[in-house]
């Protein structure tokens, strides 16, 4: 993450009629940063204090690209003086239990005793997941459908590793992890270890370096142009009787993946929305 070694902005943005996944990825593009999920319809980005007001002009029409709809009454930007970020950062998290028998913690933070389920230590890094967002959620509610005993478990997409460690949790025999971005796989071993969890291997790569191998189940939590591409690939890694759980797929694209999938030879058992 980039020093904030002066006056930072913070930007308060709604996320009304943004598609989350396409936002995040142009936020970093223009050089944001970090962004903290501070509710479901809104989140906070920090901008560099060094930003003219061009910088802001450019990044405001890449949101009204992406959102056609978009008004700057959305956005609210304000100018703020140099703190800790480590300590501004920080404060954001706090245990948080994605669903009954899952909760997820930053290292500094302990849960709460009433606390029950599997408990995940997540380092939070810039643009990898912390358990917030709603596709992720989704996937953990999907996951806890099955049991993994015995299971080998393929994470595509695996950014902070938070699937991988689950499914390892939940009785997976051995899980592997992929992501394109180096940096994602950096911080999926750093919290593979904070879980102290064996038998997780992460690599850098796509599906495509994943070879002579047959999962149990594949969690795929990733870009819908992404997923559309991959049916077949998918299909073929998925052992007789085994499982595919995917997500991060908008409600009007839902169709369009269920007839590429479908066509693959793999049968829809449940959705979640």
């Amino acid at each position: 993450m980039n020093s904030l070694s002066n006056n930072y902005y913070e930007l308060r943005l709604s996320l009304k009629g943004f598609d989350t996944d396409l936002l995040s990825g142009s936020l970093y593009n223009h050089g944001v940063l970090g962004i903290y999920e501070a509710e479901e319809d809104a989140w906070i980005i920090y901008l560099p204090g060094d930003w003219a007001p061009e910088h802001v002009k450019n990044l405001y029409a890449a949101l009204q690209q992406l959102n056609p709809g978009f008004e700057a009454e959305q956005a609210r930007i304000e100018k703020l003086p140099y703190r800790d970020w480590n300590k501004e950062w920080r404060k954001y998290f706090k245990p948080c239990a994605v669903v009954d028998q899952v909760w997820i913690r930053p290292p500094w933070e302990t849960l709460p005793e009433q606390a029950t389920g599997e408990d995940i230590v997540i380092d939070p890094q810039m643009a990898f997941g912390t358990g917030h967002h709603e596709s992720t959620k989704l996937m953990i509610e999907a996951m806890l459908r099955f049991s993994y005993k015995n299971a080998h478990v393929l994470d595509l997409g695996t950014g902070s590793g938070i699937l991988a460690i689950l499914a390892k949790k939940l009785g997976a025999t051995k899980v592997t992890g992929v992501d394109i971005d180096e940096d994602a796989i950096v911080n999926a071993r750093h919290n593979i270890a904070l879980n102290k969890m064996e038998d997780i291997q992460v690599q850098t790569g796509d599906v495509a370096t994943v070879t002579n191998k047959l999962f149990s189940f594949i969690l795929a939590n990733i870009y819908f142009d992404v997923l559309f591409s991959l049916p077949l690939q998918l299909y073929y890694l998925l052992e007789p009787g085994g499982k595919l759980i995917i997500s991060g797929i908008l409600r009007e694209d839902v169709s369009r993946i269920c007839y590429v999938y479908k066509s693959a030879g793999l049968v829809e058992v449940d959705r979640l929305f």
